[in-house]
């Protein structure tokens, strides 16, 4: 990779700022916001991905305080031309958050860069990142079309991937709201996935890719359509679901047939994609 990211790019809060933001997200999700979570089990051992929906700016304090991690082991793919053109955004999300800038127009090299960032984060500090999808808020709560350089990350990163589903961030900070009403937020974390890559073929890597998103965002829909069972944040034990083990696909589109369509949108399929056991990989 030649165009190598720089630690200095990425907004790195110091612990303590971090551990303030989380004691206080906790002391909101308790007392003014419920917070219900399920399939926590489901979250992998540190380095991985949660990939979710995306409604709200509360949205990453509530995947992180669902996680039960400190908030200093993740780090947020954040859009540039929001988080760090401005120097009053950057400088107060610098105190509390870990934030690795994203081109949300997706050109080639500025992804690329960003990629580098998110494996010195990874394998370096052994973090997590929290990656939304969709590109920016929804901004009726309604989970938008994926972007497909999401999988470049999903795919290229080689760590697990968790689809998340967020519900009731949207009615409790909607976009282009400043002050959060009282609410109740529920998230669900599905199976993780591991993508296999393939860095010597490039034909394989981008259909790859492109089938990551398609099932992701299945995944992520699907999650978004369960009952919404789980632990209440900081009460005691609700339901838990049962572990399952990690999926690993393999995705291998090389204009081949697509396979039925069981996801939310007609017309938008997986492209031949081979499940295979995670010793396999």
């Amino acid at each position: 990779m030649t165009d190598r990211g720089k630690a200095e790019d990425m907004l790195l809060a110091p612990r303590t700022g971090g551990a303030m933001f989380q004691a206080f997200c906790r002391v909101f999700f308790i007392y003014y916001c419920r917070l219900t979570v399920a399939g926590k089990d489901h979250l992998p051992a540190s380095p991985f991905i949660i990939c979710s929906n995306h409604t709200s700016h509360i949205d990453s304090a509530v995947l992180m305080t669902a996680s039960g991690l400190p908030f200093s082991a993740f780090a947020m793919l954040g859009a540039s031309d929001y988080f760090f053109d401005s120097w009053r955004t950057r400088f107060l999300v610098s105190r509390f958050m870990n934030v690795i800038p994203i081109d949300r127009h997706g050109q080639h090299k500025s992804l690329r860069r960003s990629l580098t960032m998110c494996e010195e984060f990874l394998q370096r500090m052994q973090g997590n990142l929290i990656l939304y999808p969709e590109g920016t808020r929804s901004c009726d709560g309604e989970i938008q079309t994926f972007k497909k350089g999401a999988g470049l990350f999903a795919v290229d990163l080689g760590v697990p991937v968790v689809p998340a589903h967020i519900e009731g961030a949207h009615n409790v900070l909607a976009k282009g709201k400043f002050m959060p009403r009282r609410g109740t937020v529920t998230v669900r974390f599905g199976e993780p996935i591991r993508f296999k890559s393939n860095q010597f073929d490039p034909q394989w890597g981008r259909g790859s890719r492109r089938a990551a998103v398609e099932l992701l965002e299945q995944r992520i829909h699907g999650l978004g359509r369960r009952p919404p069972a789980g632990d209440v944040i900081g009460l005691t034990e609700g339901p838990v679901e049962e572990e399952q083990p990690t999926i690993s696909i393999s995705a291998v589109a090389r204009g081949g047939r697509k396979t039925r369509n069981h996801g939310p949108r007609p017309g938008v399929g997986v492209d031949r994609l081979k499940a295979e056991h995670p010793r396999d990989i």
